[in-house]
């Protein structure tokens, strides 16, 4: 049959099927890993595909948390609604494994009373969530509900819930009598409208169940004899209730009493079992709060660390103790510290913590001013110390042309003596202006300097690697955290591969030689193998080399093919032949290993947030030191004017 989506009309290919239930088959889509295909046995009725066109409309993402809840219909050649399209639920339990300690231990291995807390919450939050948006569930049972390893819940068969699209009405026409109401019991489920007040009926059971242990709130003993659940129901006896006395029923024994919990939960316990006609029963909403404020108020046990029991108690003691004394039964077993094969649960938070690290971010890379010589408006170009020596030469040649030739060099001597004077009183004219000028010209030097040295550090700064290196350092230890899984995967399966051809040895080694029907082979060749305790297949396997020289080449390949023979005839026991202490050795180095990653990771994000902090204050304080040395630079430059 060809498939083809309802809203977009494109092919739809399913694979192998999943499993099947009385209505329908599911099965995995090809290139859809998230979804799923349900396909109906008979094709559904015309209101029932209008049902299904209506919630794959109204499909949201709340919903969409919370249940299997259609996505979009499935049509055949001929345009029919053969199913639909729904979210894929995996790694998930029915909650009725959740209820005694056996099944428990088996579906839930190491989950103490906060996670059937947890459970119970994350179920009510789902009938909260189909509720608001003015659906009802119906037909509430035990396969309703399916709960994750981490406490999470989806609600499933979600096509038989109550589903109002406007002022239409789609109904959900089955339901179960150990989770109906009293004022439905009796009445035909095909058109029957529902509201959330008779699911709430069924949300109660659900929790009582899971609260006390499996237990079903009406199932008791009564005065006169048997009491069945269903008549017990119509009539509100509430075996654990205040007035189950008057109704003449008794708890059985080895039960919890109603208010173990606190006042709040046997309250609630006691509005949605009374007899109906009064006040409402309590909202999912309302069990939300409750059983949070239960979860919050949970205390460790100081014996067992597989206890955690509500505070204040009956005594004041853990409950689940004086319990197990009196029944000899075993709640809750407490949770092996073994390596997480399943995903490093605790990674993401601690990896969202690393990357939520305010981090200051790439900075730019200044360029350094150029240190060039500013022109001189000075008009002494020789310079301070030359003009003095040139104007005493002078004077000292005017002297000597006058003593050489007095009437001949008269003029050029005095001349010369002009001049020497000229330089001279030029020389002290101009030299507070030259000194002002040289002054000013070495502090714009010393502002360029400065400058040039803060932008040079600010540039070291910049390219800081420390931060990059270390995010880098951080990313390899998650790496190799994610890594550990397949790492233990192939050591199990070594381990697995070791126990595997152990148990072939032992299998061959139990086949004699002497039992073969070989006739290639001579009886005293028989014999002279037996002599160097060659006398099963697993022992020619393993001394080929041995028999060579022994016996004949013929009989050897005879032997060795009859081994073989013999070695391809096993049949492995994958049962018996793990080897369970070398599982948890390799687990037990595993879970040291991801203890040391998960605490360089604790110890990075705290180096990363102290480093962070550390640069964005050397980053600030150096741009204050810029701003400063710029003003600097510019006030030099205007003075040098």
């Amino acid at each position: 049959m060809k498939l083809r989506r309802g809203a977009s009309n494109n092919p739809v290919q399913l694979g192998r099927e999943l499993g099947r239930g009385g209505e329908g088959a599911v099965f995995p889509v090809v290139g859809m890993p998230d979804l799923v295909a349900k396909i109906y046995l008979k094709p559904p009725t015309p209101l029932k595909v209008e049902k299904l066109r209506s919630m794959a409309r109204r499909a949201s993402p709340s919903l969409l948390r919370v249940a299997a809840w259609p996505v979009d219909v499935l049509t055949d050649e001929a345009g029919a609604v053969r199913g639909f399209l729904m979210p894929k639920v995996s790694a998930r339990e029915d909650v009725h494994e959740l209820y005694s300690p056996k099944s428990r231990r088996r579906a839930f291995p190491g989950v103490d009373f906060r996670f059937l807390v947890r459970a119970a919450a994350n179920i009510a939050r789902a009938f909260a969530q189909v509720h608001a948006v003015g659906n009802v569930i119906g037909d509430v049972n035990h396969g309703n509900a399916l709960v994750g390893r981490d406490g999470t819940v989806v609600l499933i068969d979600c096509d038989s819930f109550q589903i109002r699209d406007g002022v239409r009405v789609f109904t959900c026409d089955v339901g179960v009598p150990l989770f109906t109401p009293p004022e439905l019991v009796g009445q035909p489920f095909r058109g029957l409208k529902r509201s959330a007040n008779h699911d709430a009926f069924g949300l109660a059971i659900l929790l009582f169940h899971l609260l006390y242990l499996g237990r079903h709130p009406f199932a008791g003993r009564h005065a006169d004899g048997e009491m069945p659940i269903e008549r017990a129901i119509v009539e509100s006896r509430f075996v654990y209730g205040a007035n189950a006395a008057h109704y003449g029923m008794t708890r059985p024994p080895g039960t919890l009493p109603l208010d173990i919990y606190g006042a709040d939960l046997a309250q609630l316990f006691e509005c949605a079992f009374a007899p109906p006609g009064g006040d409402a029963r309590p909202s999912a909403g309302q069990w939300v709060e409750a059983l949070q404020a239960l979860e919050a108020r949970l205390a460790p046990c100081a014996v067992s660390t597989s206890h955690y029991f509500p505070r204040p108690g009956p005594g004041g003691g853990c409950c689940w103790c004086a319990f197990e004394h009196n029944t000899g039964l075993k709640l809750f077993a407490a949770q092996k510290n073994t390596f997480d094969a399943q995903g490093n649960a605790k990674l993401a938070p601690l990896w969202d913590a690393i990357t939520a690290v305010p981090l200051p971010g790439q900075a730019a890379v200044l360029e350094a001013p150029e240190l060039t010589e500013l022109e001189s408006t000075s008009r002494d170009p020789l310079g301070p110390i030359p003009r003095a020596i040139l104007s005493w030469l002078l004077v000292f040649l005017s002297f000597g042309a006058l003593l050489i030739q007095p009437g001949e060099h008269l003029v050029l001597a005095a001349l010369t003596f002009g001049a020497a004077v000229a330089l001279r009183w030029r020389y002290r004219k101009s030299s507070p202006r030259t000194e002002r000028i040289q002054s000013s010209f070495r502090e714009l030097l010393t502002a360029r300097n400065q400058l040039a040295r803060v932008v040079d550090e600010w540039n070291s700064l910049a390219a800081d690697p420390r931060i990059s290196k270390l995010l880098a350092n951080l990313e390899a230890v998650k790496d190799e955290l994610l890594g550990l899984p397949a790492r233990r995967e192939e050591r199990v399966k070594a381990l697995f591969s070791v126990a595997m051809q152990h148990q072939q040895r032992q299998y061959l080694d139990q086949i004699r030689l002497d039992k073969a029907k070989l006739p290639e082979v001579l009886p005293q060749e028989i014999s002279m193998m037996a002599a160097y305790d060659i006398d099963t297949a697993a022992e020619v396997l393993e001394r080929i080399a041995i028999m060579r020289g022994l016996i004949r080449d013929q009989a050897l390949r005879q032997v060795v093919a009859w081994a073989n023979a013999c070695a391809r005839n096993f049949q492995p026991s994958p049962a018996q032949g793990m080897d369970a202490e070398g599982v948890e050795e390799v687990d037990s180095i595993l879970l040291q290993q991801q203890e040391a990653l998960l605490h360089k990771l604790r110890q990075g994000q705290s180096e990363l947030e102290s480093l962070s902090g550390e640069i964005s204050s050397q980053r600030a304080a150096k741009q204050r030191e810029l701003e400063d040395a710029r003003r600097a630079v510019k006030q030099a430059e205007g003075g040098g004017s």
